[in-house]
């Protein structure tokens, strides 16, 4: 995606992606998208899950995100959690409240559309945070709470 993230570009890209729009939310029990990005990011959260880039290796992560995300308690009764995909600007701009694919197929068209698979996520309760993150050799899924840094 090129420019600056809109929230017409974030809907359009998850829409595409399978997702269930819920509706918007600045914060999710007090954590924003910038708090989550920077929990996710920070130097000393250690990966939950290493994907080795190779020829699936975005299925592969998409498989180990959802399992990491179930097992972390990341969904809400309804399968639902709050959502912010990667870009310029994009952490500025509320959470998107969405609802998951039922079927795996969401990150090759979350790439095709931004370009990565680097995404963050919450749940509604503002804890745990559930991100990939795309590094030189591998695809990374870490669990971290934004409310510990």
């Amino acid at each position: 995606m090129a420019g600056t993230v809109t929230r017409t570009d974030r809907i359009a890209v998850l829409e595409a992606a399978g997702f269930t729009i819920l509706g918007e939310a600045e914060d999710a029990s007090g954590v924003t998208p910038l708090a989550a990005i920077r929990a996710a990011a920070c130097a000393s959260v250690v990966p939950r899950v290493r994907i080795e880039l190779g020829d699936d290796d975005v299925e592969r992560t998409e498989r180990a995100w959802r399992e990491t995300a179930r097992d972390a308690c990341l969904f809400d009764e309804h399968g639902a959690c709050y959502l912010c995909i990667t870009g310029p600007g994009a952490s500025t701009l509320p959470w998107i409240h969405a609802r998951l694919p039922e079927r795996a197929c969401f990150l090759p068209i979350l790439r095709e559309r931004t370009g990565t698979v680097e995404f963050v996520a919450v749940s509604p309760a503002g804890h745990p945070v559930v991100a990939v993150s795309e590094e030189e050799y591998e695809h990374r899924v870490v669990v971290t709470s934004a409310h510990d840094r």
